[in-house]
Formats: structure tokens, C-alpha cells, sequence
């Protein structure tokens, strides 16, 4: 007799095992029924940040541009967004956040802020289910965020339809190195690109070397952060604009940021989370991160450094 088990997005019973000609491979960790496997597929795109090499794709969704990791031969999906098909267990997380919301109106408000929904709006379910999923991967990639390094993409088991992570299997977090721009694995904290050693990418090396300390803006929000060209490059081709670029040695870089960032802690106004949702994917989770209207002056970081943007700005 042929197993037989439900579609975890809506329901419907599968027959057969995974990989088999009735029910195909498995989705994002779990059993889909063809007509939501083939949503699923039509959802994402590769987006050839993976390293050659590396067995895995970080897939882009089309539709929130949400990042996620699987590998190379696996099917995923978009560990936020859901589709018309979604049903039943889909939704029960954002079932029992609606029934929360009378209780708690700001809550309700940054719901409602997720969705671009007026104030008077009634919020949809499916919206609420992709609240709590995209939350759940806030949280579950900020466990990853260290100094010197931008999380871009990870793997959480059971999202978007459970609201939280159900096992540690995983394809990893990947994130980029900001002194090299490698895209890698985050594990040890050591980068592959700049292992120490004769002819090495360390600190020591890399001191009196060219490097950027940037600025960037995107909606309502400014990312500031360091590396080079190519690093900028990637958050403007995510749809932000250069606001302030510097250059200066490696080593006065490095400490003109490290002051930054001990200024935004010390401000200690933390980013309304659907604010940080909306970021494009190159921010990471939101370390660098201060609404648009913090008054931010890197000269003031870094005297000494050389004004480029306008190498980035086109004046």
C-alpha cells in the first residue's frame, strides 16, 4: 500500500514517497502535492551568488525578494511568502496572532505596516501567517550576525507554514565577508578568502590598503558598513543610493565603523521589525541599519578619509 501523507501547504493527501512518480521530490523539507510544488518552483529564481563549487543555489523570491539557501539538486520555496493554494496548517500561525491583535495594538499596527494595510483595514490571515514566517527568520538569522560579516541567506525548517523553526536540519547561512566580498558559509568566523599566513588577506595585511566606509539609503531606513567597490555596487543594484562614500586606509576604516556602531547602540532605538523585513537582502538583518532620518556623517567617523561618491552617484 502506498504511504500516503498531506500536502503541508494545503492539505490535500500525496500518495507514493519522495522522489516517486506520483508525488515527485519534496519542497522546502516537506511534502508537496504537484499543483503546489510546481507554485513553489515558479516562485523563486536563482540569483548566482553561490560560489561555484559550493553545491548549493541561494534562490531570490520574486515576489518579496526574500533569500533562502537549499541545495543544488533540492526544491525550495520562499521562506515567507505563501500562495493561493495555502490552506489549513498554512495558516493556523496566522490564526492565533489575529487572535491576539484586539489585545495588542501596536502589534497590530506593525502587522499592518508589514502589509502596506491602512489603519481601518481588516488583516487578511494569510497576511498574518507571513508575518509571523518572515519574524521567525529575522530572529533565526540574527542568531548569525558577528562582526565584520553581512548575513545574506539561511535555511529554516518549517517556514513559512509553521511559524518557527522545527528541527536543525538546514543548508546553512551564508553570508559575506565585508573586508573580501566572498560569499561563503558563516561557521567558525574565519573567512576562507583571507586565511592568515604568508601572502594572506589579514588585518596586518590589509592596514594601509584602500578601503570604503559607506553610506546608503533604501525607503526609510540607512545601511552603513565597509568593503570595497563591489560591495557598494551590491546594494545599489538592490535599489538603494549612495548618500556618502569615504575612502581611506583599511585600518582607519575598520575604526571609523566600530565607533558607528557604538554610536547606534548608544542611541539604543532599536528598528521596528517590518522596517528591517522590507530591507533589501545585502543589508543582512539589520546590525548597520538606523532610520532615514539619523543624522549620520561618516567625515565625522573618519576625517582623514577622501570623499568618492560621486564614483558611485555618476557627479
Amino acid at each position: 500500500m502506498d504511504e500516503q501523507r498531506p500536502c503541508v501547504n494545503c492539505g490535500q493527501p500525496v500518495r507514493g514517497r519522495a522522489g516517486s512518480a506520483c508525488r515527485g521530490r519534496d519542497t522546502a523539507w516537506f511534502v508537496h502535492c504537484p499543483p503546489c510544488a510546481d507554485l513553489a518552483a515558479r516562485q523563486v529564481e536563482p540569483t548566482g551568488l553561490a560560489p561555484a563549487g559550493s553545491g548549493v543555489v541561494i534562490h531570490r523570491c520574486r515576489r518579496c525578494a526574500t533569500l533562502r539557501v537549499c541545495r543544488a539538486s533540492w526544491r525550495t520555496r520562499c521562506h515567507v511568502c505563501l500562495d493561493d493554494r495555502s490552506a489549513g496548517l498554512a495558516l493556523a500561525a496566522g490564526e492565533r496572532l489575529l487572535a491576539g491583535l484586539p489585545a495588542d495594538p501596536a502589534l497590530a499596527g506593525e502587522v499592518r505596516a508589514f502589509a502596506a494595510l491602512a489603519p481601518d483595514e481588516p488583516v487578511p490571515v494569510r497576511v498574518a501567517a507571513e508575518f509571523v514566517a518572515a519574524h521567525a527568520l529575522t530572529a533565526a538569522l540574527a542568531r548569525h550576525d558577528r562582526e565584520g560579516w553581512t548575513v545574506l541567506a539561511g535555511d529554516v525548517h518549517g517556514l513559512p507554514w509553521y511559524g518557527e523553526r522545527r528541527q536543525a536540519a538546514s543548508h546553512g547561512t551564508w553570508g559575506v565577508h565585508d573586508a573580501c566580498g566572498t560569499v561563503q558559509k558563516l561557521g567558525s568566523g574565519r573567512c576562507a578568502s583571507c586565511a592568515p599566513g604568508p601572502g594572506g588577506r589579514s588585518f596586518e595585511a590589509l592596514r594601509d590598503t584602500p578601503y570604503l566606509l559607506y553610506l546608503v539609503r533604501h525607503r526609510g531606513v540607512l545601511k552603513f558598513g565597509v568593503g570595497g567597490d563591489r560591495r557598494v555596487r551590491t546594494h545599489l543594484a538592490a535599489g538603494a543610493v549612495a548618500v556618502q562614500v569615504l575612502q581611506g586606509r583599511h585600518a582607519d576604516v575598520i575604526a571609523a565603523e566600530a565607533d558607528l556602531k557604538r554610536h547606534k547602540r548608544e542611541a539604543g532605538v532599536p528598528l521596528r521589525f517590518w522596517r528591517t523585513w522590507r530591507m533589501p537582502a545585502s543589508f543582512g538583518v539589520g546590525t548597520e541599519v538606523v532610520r532615514a532620518a539619523t543624522p549620520v556623517d561618516l567625515a565625522e567617523m573618519l576625517p582623514t578619509g577622501v570623499d568618492v561618491t560621486g564614483r558611485f552617484t555618476g557627479r
